[in-house]
Order: structure tokens, then sequence, then C-alpha cells
């Protein structure tokens, strides 16, 4: 009887550590595979971009910052030439070909020397240049590109309310040296004067007149 009743209780513990390596085999079935295998604890869950103290990863390259420094490539898209010369006047937006014959008569003393139509092109250019001037002014206290008789619209509004649009002659001294002369009084330079029918032009000392006159609409 007693050897009958250790080899049940040896069945019994037999029993039993069959059960448990059952169980945990059935345990380690469960368990999932380990995500972080090849890293380091130091690595281990930190996330992706981010550094070591938690916070993100800056990019090794930074951005260009815009230049708003001054390429020159403006000033030069603005220039105008005129047989490789810059010139210092460029027309305005609302420069226009006369509708009027002009002319200018050039007077030395009381005697007429010359006489200039001004009605072809919006923009005459008086000056010593000869490779800019429409206009020669030989006296040597004249600039070589002195000022411009410009054409430009004006609007006005007549006596009953409306916009009338006129095209006017103007004169611009270009920062000459020794100044322009509209009716024997010097004008300011950078600035337009409109000019009317008999008004007289002087350029930097020379004696010349210049007298505008508009011819009659009959006339060539």
């Amino acid at each position: 009887d007693d050897m009958s009743s250790r080899r049940d209780k040896r069945y019994r513990d037999d029993d039993r550590r069959d059960s448990a390596s059952k169980r945990n085999r059935r345990d380690d079935d469960e368990v999932k595979p380990y995500e972080g295998r090849g890293k380091s604890k130091e690595e281990w869950g930190l996330q992706e971009g981010s550094d070591e103290k938690g916070g993100e990863k800056k990019d090794e390259k930074k951005a260009a910052k815009p230049d708003y420094g001054k390429s020159g490539k403006l000033e030069k898209a603005k220039q105008v030439k005129k047989n490789g010369i810059v010139l210092k006047h460029v027309e305005p937006p609302n420069a226009a070909m006369p509708d009027k014959k002009w002319r200018i008569y050039v007077f030395k003393e009381d005697e007429i020397i010359s006489t200039l139509h001004i009605h072809r092109q919006s923009c005459f250019f008086i000056g010593r240049e000869k490779r800019v001037a429409d206009i020669r002014t030989d006296h040597i206290s004249c600039s070589k590109q002195h000022a411009v008789i410009q054409f430009k619209l004006k609007s006005k509004t007549n006596e009953v309310g409306e916009t009338v649009t006129q095209i006017r002659p103007y004169i611009l001294d270009l920062g000459s040296s020794n100044g322009t002369m509209l009716n024997k009084k010097k004008i300011e330079s950078s600035r337009y004067y409109e000019l009317l029918e008999k008004d007289i032009l002087n350029f930097g000392s020379s004696s010349r007149d210049y007298v505008l006159l508009a011819a009659a609409d009959d006339e060539e």
C-alpha cells in the first residue's frame, strides 16, 4: 500500500509539471516580438525626428534667407540709351505726340538765324552732346544734356464741367550747370514748366533767344 501511495503521488507531481510546462509555452506564444531590437536603451522610446531631450531635431542645413540687397538690375532696367549714352530723361507715361505744328525761332540779337520744327516727336533733347541733342546748343556754358522739351497730355475742366484733354509742351531743366531761363527768369531744375506761345527760352549764358510759336493749321 505504501508503495502504491508513493507511485500515485509521483504521477500527480508529473502531471502538475506537465501542466505548468504547457502553460508556460502558451504564455510564450502570446508574447509579441520585441520591436526595439537593434536599438540602444538611450534610443528606445525616442520618436523619429526628436532629440534626446525630447525636443524636435533642428535641420542641420538652415534655409537660405532672402537677399534684399541692391543688385543694380532695377536701376539698369530704368535706363534709356541713345547712341550708347545714358539719357538723363525718360519720357513720362502721359507723353504724347504734338497735335499742332509747333516751331522754335532762334534769334541772335534781332535776327532769326534758325527755325526748328518740333512736332515730329514727343520729346526733344537740348544740349551740346551731338550724339544725343535734337536741338544743339554749342555755347560753352551749356551742358551736354541741358534740358528737354516734353509734350504731355494735360486734362482740365472747362466752364460747363467737362474734362478736356490737350497736348501741351513743357520745358524741363536736366540739372544743368548754368540753368535754363523762361521769359528771362531762371527755372528750377527737374520741374516741368508749361510753355505758351511766344514764350522765350535761354540756355546757360548764351545770348540766343528761342521763341516758341504754333503754326496755323493750313501752314506746312
